[in-house]
């Protein structure tokens, strides 16, 4: 995922493959027009590392 940096302006691309799109500040974006890559951040998505909980306390044991 990228992000524009600080201080960098939103942008409408106006040539190109990618002629049209929007990028907006604060926002985040899977891909990003080549040669603008310079305007961009990488964004880390964070996993959540905590165990599921549920309502059951143990699992049920089969019966034989």
């Amino acid at each position: 995922m990228y992000r524009l940096k600080p201080g960098q302006e939103s942008f409408e691309v106006v040539d190109g493959p990618a002629a049209g799109m929007k990028f907006k500040r604060g926002r985040e974006y899977d891909t990003i027009p080549t040669g603008e890559k310079h305007r961009f951040e990488i964004v880390k998505t964070a996993t959540p590392k905590v165990p599921v909980k549920t309502n059951d306390p143990k699992p049920a044991k089969e019966k034989k």
